[in-house]
């Protein structure tokens, strides 16, 4: 992995929280969904209002989240073990390398 790509991925890690905090928790809320089961076939699948779900749980909205999808609250610790879990290997890669 090139220097550049790794801290292209730790850049990553780092903003994509940070713009979804900035970001209103209804951002996702209004317009026409996005979901491909819907776009095509015209139902719900059982992911729908996961990322509206997400987004007031970032914003600790948990009423609100768990109106659009309840398992949100079970799924949000799970993303976030794992966003921890993949920026703290980039990290020691990053200073691992510069050592």
């Amino acid at each position: 992995m090139t220097d550049y790509f790794k801290y292209f991925r730790l850049a990553f890690w780092v903003i994509v929280p940070i713009v979804l905090l900035i970001l209103p928790a209804t951002y996702f809320d209004e317009g026409s969904p996005k979901c491909l089961s819907i776009l095509l076939l015209g139902q719900e699948c059982f992911g729908c209002g996961m990322t509206r779900g997400m987004m007031h749980l970032i914003h600790l909205d948990l009423a609100e989240a768990l109106y659009h999808h309840p398992l949100s609250v079970v799924v949000f610790p799970l993303l976030a073990f794992l966003w921890a879990k993949w920026f703290w290997k980039d990290l020691r890669a990053v200073k691992y390398h510069r050592a």
